[in-house]
């Protein structure tokens, strides 16, 4: 993969993420027949796309996404846990004349300008904007393995896992013993404010069950807004960092969670991994030491200055779907 930057590319992509427009906004101008990829169909790519198109009607915009499910409504069952949607449909995007590739980004070369998607197909760009979305930071914590991440899911941006997580609460035994782990770094902390709402209405419509929640962020603000909206009925304990709030060692066999004040044994496991921007970013070279990628006001990246970044990527992201819908409106100019 290349990561530098031939002069020619270097001076468009400056010339072309200069502009300002009257609002604040970066007008992102294609001149008849340039092609713009946004990687990434989330709410960020998908508004992205609609907007460049819109402004740009001679110019061609492809949009790259993997999951033709992101460009989808969530079923009813499993929204409460779905990754965020796009607020418009696959169908559309292609009425706007966005152009739809279901495919998965794994490689960009800067110097030629091109993708390389799973498919083994390669796609040349004139503007490149990525939406990568996040990914889970890898973590060093015994029995914490690929077994245990499919019995214990995240389900935060896996409809996948969403699934299995509702599944197993429609499951839960009566006493039974729900935990959601959060790590010490929480990226959204109003979706997981939200989870632990959810996780504990769920405990509150089943009898004497009951819910803890493991927080390893080092503060009690979350676990003071949870005070405000806890389900009415609900059974909670709350353990912060350094009174049980921080995971050592797990067995998912076992159901056994062995913490930094003692173990406990759940029945549902809503393990939430901390996390970074998605694995294109990292492998673009979009990424700092952080994990995030760094950016102006605009999302022009600090790394590499052809690219803009949208969404919850961006490294001084709020991290919001409001935010990460308003991202993609800086596009308009």
């Amino acid at each position: 993969m290349h990561h530098s930057l031939s002069r020619r590319h270097f001076t468009l992509g400056l010339a072309a993420l200069s502009a300002l427009g009257t609002a604040g906004g970066l007008a992102l101008r294609l001149d008849p027949g340039a092609r713009a990829i946004v990687v990434g169909g989330g709410p960020a790519g998908a508004e992205a796309a609609l907007t460049l198109a819109a402004a740009n009607p001679r110019a061609s915009v492809l949009l790259v996404e993997r999951d033709p499910a992101r460009l989808a409504r969530a079923a009813a069952p499993v929204a409460a846990f779905a990754p965020p949607q796009a607020d418009v449909t696959l169908s559309a995007l292609r009425a706007a004349g966005v152009e739809v590739v279901l495919d998965d980004v794994t490689g960009v070369d800067w110097t030629a300008a091109r993708l390389a998607l799973f498919s083994g197909r390669s796609l040349a760009f004139d503007r490149l904007v990525m939406a990568p979305g996040t990914a889970p930071r890898p973590e060093t914590i015994a029995g914490l393995d690929a077994r245990t991440r499919h019995e214990w899911p995240a389900a935060w941006g896996s409809a996948r896992e969403a699934r299995r997580l509702s599944a197993q609460l429609a499951a839960l035994p009566e006493g039974g013993h729900v935990v959601l782990r959060l790590p010490a770094e929480v990226s959204h902390p109003q979706v997981a404010l939200a989870r632990a709402v959810t996780l504990a209405g769920a405990v509150a419509a089943r009898p004497r069950a009951r819910l803890t929640v493991l927080d390893a962020t080092g503060t009690d603000r979350l676990a003071r807004a949870f005070a405000d909206v806890v389900p009415a009925g609900a059974t909670v304990a709350w353990h912060g960092a350094g009174k049980g709030g921080v995971v050592r060692a797990v067995d998912a066999r076992r159901g056994l969670i062995e913490t930094d004040a003692g173990a406990l044994r759940a029945d549902v496991v809503n393990f939430v991994p901390p996390l970074m921007a998605g694995a294109i970013a990292q492998g673009a070279g979009l990424a700092d030491a952080s994990g995030w990628c760094p950016c102006d006001g605009q999302g022009r990246s600090d790394l590499r200055t052809a690219a803009l970044v949208l969404g919850d990527a961006r490294k001084a992201a709020r991290r919001t779907l409001a935010d990460a819908r308003r991202s993609a409106q800086v596009l308009a100019g």
